[in-house]
């Protein structure tokens, strides 16, 4: 076996991304120490959401992530679970381990590959509080918490700071640093959140800029700013599966011009793909303007950004923006779902959307999905996506047994 691939630590300080990855490091070096009476052919470490933060050896491909969604589901539809085994071809088993906080909350996962001969003499239940030990010593933070650099092991950081100023002469102002570097010397870093998947399928990964607490014209282009910054220097560092970012956009500036044309010469320098970086658009927005709204929206799709209208519902003026090729996600109405089980109108409410939806292109993410069966009935409705899912609704659409078949480690 070859030595563990230490992942690179060029990130600055203030993004953290190299502490984060060395860690991880440490923690798949030790995990195979413990798990060696197993005969470990391979071994991959993932965050709660399901991202590859280190891998000893070779590349983490398509059938890996095939099994690792899998387990990550029936981890989602049992909290009690801790690891999960399976057959995955003769000689071999996979092995998953789901390491938790004291709040119960899934913080990592290891997957290893295993040999499937196991010694007589080897205690598995002990093996497993050792490796849970060692897991819970190394824990990585939450994924919904990881500043936006480090969510796929990447390099993509803020700019670097700017040179002191006390290198100019002191009668004359310190040279002007570049928006992105003002911007992780005023503010923190930019942090996401992964849509958790309701449904099987797909690949792409979605994710949301979280909110500010304050939310303004100037806030959310300084905001924009260094998310462009950041997709850009990620570049084709990207994951083998894509990603796409949102950013919430407050009504003044989705209503006023300024926003994205002061953007625009930031979104042609980083000449960014289409489908990576989107705003999502208040309900205040159109129920305020929707001819501005419609501008606004025409204006995203010109410069290859998409849109998703948030807390849609067909009570509210908005379902005329369907027809504008740039608005790729319906974000429902956190009052629908909460109401779905037990309201018929919320029921259709959200049912129509979906059809539109699929008719159309579209994906839908719930928002406040707070139980399993919410979350059942959102999937088999067709939506795929939930936003501020409680612990356990995450993929919690079928039966474990038809979700995976595995058996617990025996």
């Amino acid at each position: 076996m070859s030595e563990p691939r230490t992942p690179d630590k060029s990130a600055p300080p203030e993004i953290a991304a190299s502490e984060r990855t060395v860690t991880a490091a440490q923690l798949g070096s030790r995990l195979l120490r413990v798990l060696s009476p197993l005969r470990v052919k391979s071994l991959s470490l993932h965050d709660a959401a399901g991202e590859l933060l280190w891998l000893n050896q070779g590349e983490f491909g398509s059938v890996q992530r095939r099994y690792l969604q899998e387990a990550m589901a029936a981890f989602s539809l049992d909290a009690t679970l801790t690891h999960l085994e399976r057959d995955i071809e003769e000689g071999r088993r996979a092995l998953f381990l789901c390491s938790q906080t004291t709040l119960g909350e899934r913080s990592s996962l290891a997957f290893a590959i295993v040999s499937s001969r196991r010694r007589p003499d080897i205690d598995l239940q002990t093996l497993m509080a050792r490796v849970f030990a060692t897991m819970r010593r190394f824990s990585t933070a939450p994924a919904l918490e990881l500043p936006i650099a480090a969510m796929h092991g990447a390099r993509a950081t803020e700019a670097p700071p700017a040179p002191a100023a006390a290198a100019a002469p002191a009668e004359q102002p310190a040279p002007t640093a570049a928006p992105a570097a003002r911007a992780s010397q005023q503010h923190p870093p930019l942090r996401s959140r992964l849509y958790a998947r309701l449904r099987p399928g797909g690949t792409t990964r979605r994710y949301e800029i979280a909110a500010g607490t304050v939310r303004s014209c100037e806030r959310d282009l300084e905001r924009a700013d260094r998310l462009i910054h950041l997709l850009k220097r990620r570049g084709a560092r990207d994951a083998p599966t894509p990603a796409s970012f949102t950013l919430p956009v407050c009504a003044e500036s989705v209503l006023g011009a300024e926003f994205l044309a002061q953007l625009a010469p930031t979104l042609e320098q980083a000449g960014l793909a289409d489908g990576i970086l989107g705003f999502c658009v208040p309900a205040a927005a159109w129920e305020t303007d929707l001819t501005a709204t419609e501008r606004f929206i025409e204006r995203c799709g010109e410069q290859r950004c998409f849109v998703a209208l948030d807390d849609f519902s067909l009570e509210r003026y908005g379902f005329k923006l369907l027809r504008m090729s740039a608005v790729r996600c319906l974000k429902l109405d956190a009052a629908l779902t909460a109401d779905v089980l037990s309201n018929k109108f919320a029921h259709a409410n959200i049912a129509a959307i979906v059809k539109a939806a699929r008719v159309l292109g579209l994906y839908c993410v719930a928002k406040g999905v707070q139980s399993s069966a919410t979350a059942r009935w959102l999937a088999s409705a067709g939506i795929e996506f939930a936003q501020g899912a409680s612990r356990g609704t995450g993929a919690a659409t079928t039966r474990r047994a038809r979700v995976l078949k595995l058996a617990m480690g025996s």
